[in-house]
């Protein structure tokens, strides 16, 4: 079974799982736990009730706060930091499989909501990239792809498109994005207590980017052999100097430390890449932003070869200090200038 970063799986026993990254232990993927069957939850998914499992009271949960799924590996995975707030499940658990490589133009039902929601934000999307817009159809997941073959559905809160492209590719496109905020007010996005960089509200609605690897390969942690954390509860503040993974899932960045909590080893005291595991700040932090991250500083082997990271797992730990978009009363650098 190939599993893919954002595609969804229905296990056995009813639940849903999202299936985050790119990197999973033999027989087993690591995701988060989605949906949960629920007699009074409002989404109407393969013939049952189902409520968000990381939402309560109305609010979204913290990464700590969320119930997880998970089974021994026998592998670093089962106490590796960055997967500490993951679900970890068998891949013999797996009743279904929904990949988001679909093209909503033609998998949806012929003149269903979906189908017109699906035209009406791709025409969009493509308007707003321009030449920065991939070849080829672009994947789909959230609910909107759960409930793609639904011609019942009259609503959604937002698109979930899958960009499946390389680094370069991903850099390219989420700073047209940000460049289309930039220039467009009335597009940015404040939501869930935060600006978001790359969300947009466009003339079809809201727009949440999603990124994962045309070459799996090039996940920063493909193959993960060993993890051992060197140090933790580590608060580290300081300018984003690297993003090339910053829109995927792990999110990799590299940063010069300006302020510290404890002392940092040899390299990574001048220039510490730091691995964000929740799906909160994709996208967010560019070359020249300030940010704080808080989490543990964890030794990762990979075939590739080894990385010392500070590794963060819960959105409340992840700060962008640098606005996104300009300050009323100060002077702004453009948006291309960075």
């Amino acid at each position: 079974m190939l599993i893919r970063d954002q595609d969804y799986v229905l296990l056995k026993d009813g639940r849903i799982l999202a299936v985050h990254g790119h990197c999973h232990p033999p027989g087993h993927m690591v995701g988060e736990l989605a949906f949960v069957p629920s007699t009074a939850g409002r989404y109407a998914l393969f013939g049952s009730r189902y409520r968000k499992a990381y939402v309560a009271d109305g609010r979204g949960m913290s990464e700590r706060e969320r119930e997880l799924v998970r089974f021994p590996t026998g592998t670093c995975f089962d106490h590796a930091h960055p997967f500490s707030a993951k679900s970890i499940v068998p891949l013999s658990h797996v009743d279904l499989h929904l990949s988001a490589t679909v093209d909503p133009r033609t998998d949806t039902v012929p003149g269903s909501f979906l189908r017109r929601y699906a035209e009406f934000h791709l025409d969009e999307l493509a308007r707003i990239l321009g030449d920065a817009l991939p070849a080829g159809p672009l994947g789909l997941t959230g609910s909107a792809r759960l409930l793609l073959g639904d011609p019942t559905v009259r609503d959604m809160h937002d698109y979930d498109v899958v960009f499946e492209v390389g680094p370069e590719a991903a850099v390219r496109i989420t700073r047209r994005l940000w460049a289309y905020g930039w220039a467009h007010s009335e597009a940015r996005l404040r939501e869930h207590g935060k600006d978001w960089r790359i969300r947009l509200r466009t003339g079809a609605g809201i727009l949440c980017p999603f990124f994962r690897y045309e070459d799996p390969d090039d996940a920063p942690l493909a193959g993960l052999t060993t993890a051992r954390t060197l140090l933790r509860s580590v608060t580290v503040s300081g300018r984003v100097v690297a993003d090339a993974h910053g829109a995927y899932l792990p999110t990799l960045l590299a940063i010069v430390p300006e302020h510290v909590s404890a002392a940092m080893p040899g390299e990574v005291a001048r220039r510490l890449p730091v691995l964000v595991s929740h799906m909160r700040d994709r996208g967010d932090f560019h070359k020249g932003d300030r940010g704080t991250f808080t989490g543990d500083l964890c030794h990762l082997g990979t075939p590739a070869g080894d990385l010392v990271v500070l590794s963060v797992v819960d959105g409340a730990d992840s700060r962008l200090e640098d606005s996104p978009w300009p300050l009323p009363g100060r002077p702004a650098s453009s948006a291309g200038g960075r």
